[in-house]
């Protein structure tokens, strides 16, 4: 499995820019190749390293995006987006949040790349971010590719990962420029009580700092705590969310910003400049969806918190592994420090020895060498392969025999 960091250049090698240097992509594509490379020598692979929901999306996503192609919708879209996409995002949040929020304050865009707009138009090279670790690992990818400073702020493992005030102490304290919340959490699958991230926004907003709240995992929500931040109202809070995960289209890369009309008008430029606009057939298949979101996310949340119960359970009666049971999403952050091996060496071994694909914990933040991330997607049982051959790999190498049934 290759490392995290950049190979040196060669005498033989090109001479990249500063910021060429500086990409470092996520780990989790790196283990998905390793994979993909020993399937075609013929090894069936359980695949957990990347949050492919593998589901059937709504039919009427499909049905809305093959009929837009064949209606020839090939052509340019707004630079922000589709103004009825725009307009039924803006509906869906004003009906969340009680506010009154319009098409102006909404752009589409692929959510990753949102990081990266969000980054490059709040932030000049060198200064200092705050990401809450674990961290989503394109926050920590972006901000050096563009030459800023990151500072971490972990949370507390003992806390179950969740933001608390003393974090947010510690966050302002270091004066950033700018703060990137992820609400739900991944990779712990925490999410934090609604009075905490609103204190968080208010302060930075008191502070003139910039906050980018990452909600991508929010409607998939257990126990319906989450509360979004997305405010008309709110100068410097930028609110992201997409649709892959919720609707399981991952491959539409179709995400959304909600923020202050000036600060959209500012990422819909970003577009332009970047990448013109997103298609129009893939905008009118997400129009569609916004019909049956609450009914499809329903069945999704149901899913996710039954597999990822049973996928906890397994790991915390392993006897050498241990998670908190998340609250969100279908990712499980995992503690192998008792197997004496660092997260690139067990992952590496797993993927070679049990053909088992998982993340390394290192991709989200330097301080969890010792944790491994499991993606819960795919067939149930697909999954529960993957993590009993985990839970296997890991008893042989802490010398624990207790059978995870």
């Amino acid at each position: 499995m290759a490392s995290t960091h950049s190979a040196e250049p060669t005498a033989s090698s090109p001479t990249f820019s500063v910021r060429g240097s500086k990409l470092i992509g996520q780990e989790m594509f790196r283990v998905m190749d390793h994979a993909q490379a020993l399937e075609r020598q013929g090894h069936s692979i359980y695949h957990l390293e990347l949050g492919n929901p593998r589901m059937v999306p709504p039919p009427i996503i499909l049905e809305t995006t093959m009929q837009a192609l064949r209606l020839k919708h090939l052509g340019y879209a707004p630079m922000a987006g589709l103004k009825e996409l725009r307009a039924g995002i803006a509906a869906r949040y004003a009906s969340l949040t009680g506010q009154e929020l319009t098409e102006v304050q909404v752009v589409i865009s692929p959510a990753n790349l949102l990081i990266h707009q969000f980054l490059d138009i709040t932030c000049n090279p060198g200064d200092q971010v705050i990401c809450f670790t674990p961290a989503f690992p394109s926050y920590l990818a972006a901000a050096a590719h563009l030459g800023l400073h990151v500072n971490a702020v972990p949370l507390v493992v003992e806390e179950g990962f969740r933001l608390t005030r003393n974090h947010i102490k510690a966050a302002l304290k270091l004066k950033p420029r700018a703060i990137v919340l992820n609400n739900a959490n991944n990779p712990t699958g925490a999410v934090y009580a609604p009075e905490i991230v609103h204190e968080l926004a208010d302060r930075c907003e008191g502070a003139g700092i910039w906050l980018l709240s990452d909600e991508t995992y929010g409607d998939l929500t257990f126990g319906g705590r989450f509360a979004t931040l997305a405010s008309a109202r709110a100068k410097q809070v930028v609110v992201m969310s997409s649709f892959s995960k919720v609707f399981s289209i991952p491959g539409f890369r179709t995400g959304y910003a909600l923020a202050h009309e000036a600060v959209a008008a500012k990422l819909a430029l970003s577009n332009s400049t970047l990448f013109s606009c997103l298609p129009a057939f893939t905008q009118l298949g997400c129009l569609a969806g916004l019909a049956v979101i609450d009914e499809y996310t329903a069945g999704i949340r149901a899913r996710s918190a039954k597999l990822t119960g049973a996928c906890a359970d397994l790991v915390n009666r392993s006897g050498v592994l241990h998670c908190h049971v998340p609250e969100s999403g279908f990712y499980l952050f995992v503690d192998i420090a008792r197997t004496t091996l660092d997260d690139m060496t067990f992952c590496r071994r797993l993927l070679e020895e049990r053909h088992t694909a998982v993340t390394p914990g290192r991709s989200f933040g330097s301080a969890y060498s010792s944790f491994i991330r499991l993606a819960a997607c795919g067939q149930e049982e697909d999954v529960l392969e993957g993590v009993r051959r985990t839970i296997a790999f890991a008893q042989d190498l802490g010398g624990c025999r207790v059978q995870a049934a």
